[in-house]
């Protein structure tokens, strides 16, 4: 009985629960493909960031399709079983005569159940896992102590995408272009800070307008809004509500001056009439604004309109350079200068050429560089400079090209260079940030294109020559701004870029710089030089045993001139290389 019990139940198990082949789809969960194209264009919003700030954030959207992954499964159902089979007794009659009691419940409710349910279209592998066990629950009742989990082997497998037909708007912060003007319609620069948000860069132009006009550009949409500044000038230069209102009512030129003025000369800047203004704009630039003791005198002679005096300086270094002691002229000693002050194709830079002509003097009379081993650059390849006929060259980029290279050909071993150069220097965008001189006919745009003015090369052509020592003044700086005006142009802000510090053979040369590469060369408009020139023309008139000397008094000078016109035209002068050069002797 036992081996008949046996039998029956095997055939019975591989009767209900044979191996069949079946098939079966079901999709996923929606989604959207990575870097999914635009379905039907974006959109993009303006927020003004608020809070007394210039900024604002950019709030886009693209739309995209979303899409469904559809499995198709092929398989074979298995059954993997187990018999607990029990000697004939009680135990096994009872077990056996209660699962077909309930076999006989249960399956009239599974197919009640399928009539309402169906198979359909399940939504995982796991809701057919749960029918397959349905389906063979009944078959399992019937066998007494029967375990017999459902499980199947997958045959083939396919899967494909399709579109929903329905379209998701994801957030896109970066998935629009964005435009700024200012009120004359100028460009102006923005920086991103990250989640949309941007600002613009803080220029003088930039202080001229009330408002900046920001327009964002996505595929389907744009949007324009305008961005109050006023609030912003109000909590950054301290504006009273009188002086708010009146800078709405001033000329553009004007702007910048009220909100760079201490407030207590502004009641007097506003007082000025029309000739006035024109008069004091004459006498104080913009970057002059810092010296509280200009600002004064020519507050209190604005209406003024003796162009003489407006323009009027105290340069006090000829004087001093007649008064001084001549070196002894050494043949072993040259000079490359170069002072550009009026450009072809950008702003010009006040007294560049005056300074650059007047430390040809110095050089010649301190220095004990002969005339015959001068090479002065200026705008036009003229000065009035006595003894240098034939010596004075135009400062473009051939001419300069050229006349580096007969210095290179006429230096000797033994001999000292000194090296010049007051005019634009500019990092380029395009290379990383390499700093540049900028020839009076070149294009600052395209300043990348001129390896040979490059500062490390030019450093590296000066460390091939034969010379022995090479001193170089560099009376620019390489933030693109001069006297507070882009190199670039156009209204274009200068960039923020930090230009890389050049090298050199720092064993057989000493440079000197106007400044670190973060701050700006300044103007001095009452001596009617350079500030940085200025200075070292004076400390080169002084007895300075070393560079390092010299360099110890200039920066100390320069310091403290460019600290009293305010905080952003602090200029610190650097020394770098060989600082233990020494200076001629009387």
């Amino acid at each position: 009985m036992k081996r008949v019990l046996s039998v029956l139940t095997v055939i019975l198990l591989f009767t209900s629960c044979a191996q069949k082949h079946f098939t079966f789809e079901y999709e996923g969960e929606p989604f959207v493909a990575p870097g999914a194209s635009v379905a039907s264009g974006c959109s993009v919003g303006i927020l003004p960031e608020g809070a007394g700030h210039p900024g604002f954030r950019l709030v886009t959207s693209k739309k995209v399709l979303e899409l469904v992954a559809k499995t198709r499964v092929q398989a074979k159902g298995v059954t993997n079983w187990e018999i607990h089979g029990y000697e004939p007794d009680v135990m096994l009659i009872l077990g056996g005569t209660l699962s077909t009691v309930a076999g006989v419940v249960v399956t009239p409710a599974l197919w009640v159940k399928r009539l309402f349910v169906g198979w359909g279209d399940p939504d995982s592998e796991d809701e057919v896992r749960q029918r397959l066990y349905d389906r063979h629950l009944r078959s399992w009742l019937f066998m007494g102590y029967v375990w017999a989990p459902v499980d199947y082997d997958v045959l083939a497998r396919r899967q494909e995408i399709y579109e929903t037909g329905n379209t998701l708007e994801l957030p896109s912060p970066d998935g629009a272009e964005v435009m700024a003007l200012d009120d004359q319609r100028r460009r102006v620069e923005l920086l991103s800070y990250g989640d949309g948000l941007h600002r613009p860069v803080l220029t003088d132009a930039l202080l001229e307008s009330r408002a900046l006009h920001v327009t964002a550009y996505c595929d389907g949409d744009s949007s324009s809004s305008s961005i109050d500044l006023l609030p912003w000038y109000r909590q950054k230069y301290g504006l009273s509500l009188e002086e708010a209102e009146a800078f709405n009512a001033l000329e553009p030129g004007r702007r910048p001056y009220l909100l760079k003025f201490s407030p207590d000369l502004r009641s007097a800047f506003l007082a000025l009439d029309e000739a006035g203004w024109k008069a004091f704009a004459a006498r104080v630039p913009l970057e002059a604004v810092g010296d509280r003791g200009l600002v004064e005198a020519a507050l209190g002679t604005g209406v003024d309109t003796d162009e003489k005096a407006v323009f009027s300086f105290e340069d006090d270094l000829p004087a001093l350079l007649n008064a001084s002691r001549r070196t002894s002229p050494d043949i072993e000693t040259w000079l490359f200068a170069m002072g550009i002050e009026d450009y072809d194709q950008t702003s010009p830079i006040t007294y560049s050429r005056r300074s650059a002509e007047l430390f040809t003097q110095v050089a010649m009379k301190r220095l004990g560089v002969p005339a015959e081993n001068v090479f002065l650059l200026t705008d036009d390849g003229e000065t009035e400079i006595q003894g240098l006929k034939g010596r004075v060259f135009p400062a473009t980029a051939a001419s300069i090209k050229d006349q580096l290279r007969f210095l290179m050909r006429d230096v000797a071993e033994g001999d000292r260079i000194y090296v010049y150069y007051s005019g634009h220097g500019l990092p380029s965008l395009m290379d990383g940030g390499h700093s540049y001189l900028l020839a009076r006919d070149q294009a600052p745009d395209f300043i990348h294109t001129a390896p040979h003015f490059r500062v490390d090369t030019f450093y590296q052509t000066l460390a091939k020559s034969r010379a022995d020592e090479i001193v170089v003044f560099m009376d620019s700086c390489f933030t693109g701004v001069a006297d507070g005006v882009s190199v670039f142009g156009n209204g274009r802000a200068a960039t923020r870029l930090v230009p890389k510090t050049p090298t050199f053979d720092e064993d057989r040369m000493a440079v000197i710089t106007a400044g670190t590469e973060r701050q700006f060369s300044n103007a001095y408009p009452e001596k009617g030089h350079r500030l940085f020139s200025y200075f070292l023309m004076k400390e080169l008139m002084k007895d300075h045993e070393t560079l390092e000397s010299l360099y110890d008094s200039l920066f100390k000078q320069t310091r403290r001139v460019s600290r009293s016109r305010g905080g952003t035209q602090v200029q610190e002068p650097t020394i770098r290389g060989n600082v233990q050069m020494k200076l001629p002797r009387l």
